[in-house]
C-alpha cells in the first residue's frame, strides 16, 4: 500500500480514474480522470472522457499536465497510473514525452491516497451517502 507519507510534493503524481460509477452527463455515461499529487493528495486537475471513446482525448490529457504545471511549476518525477486502466497508454505516452517515469501498481494500492477522494466524489456528485 502507497500512503501519502512515502512521498514528497511533486515526487509522484497518480492518475486515476475517480468514478466507480458511471456519471451521466445528458444521458451519456463518462469517466473522470483526476491528475493528483502523491504527498499533498491536491487534485491537480481532471479530465471527462465518454465510457464509449474508451480513454480520454489526447488534447484532454496534454491540457491537463498543462494545468498541473501551471499549478505546481514543476513536474514531478514519476506518474503513478493503475495497472488496469484503459487510460493508462495515453497517461503513460505524454508522462514519457515530458520526462516523467512509469510506475504501474494496483488499485488497492492506492486507496490510503485516493479512497478518502472517491468517497469524498462519490458523496457530492453521485449521491452516495456510504
Amino acid at each position: 500500500m502507497l500512503a501519502p507519507d512515502q512521498f514528497r510534493v511533486n515526487e509522484a503524481w497518480i492518475a486515476v480514474r475517480i468514478n466507480d460509477e458511471f456519471l451521466y452527463v445528458q444521458e451519456d455515461p463518462y469517466d473522470i480522470y483526476v491528475l493528483v499529487d502523491a504527498a499533498s493528495c491536491y487534485v491537480l486537475g481532471y479530465v471527462l472522457s465518454r465510457v464509449v471513446d474508451e480513454a480520454p482525448n489526447e488534447n484532454d490529457i496534454r491540457d491537463l499536465f498543462k494545468t498541473a504545471w501551471n499549478a505546481k511549476k514543476q513536474w514531478a518525477e514519476t506518474l503513478i497510473i493503475t495497472e488496469s486502466s484503459p487510460a493508462d497508454k495515453i497517461f503513460s505516452k505524454h508522462a514519457r514525452e515530458i520526462g516523467l517515469s512509469i510506475t504501474k501498481v494496483s488499485i488497492s494500492d492506492l486507496e490510503p491516497i485516493i479512497g478518502p477522494l472517491k468517497e469524498s466524489f462519490a458523496s457530492c456528485f453521485m449521491g452516495d451517502s456510504k
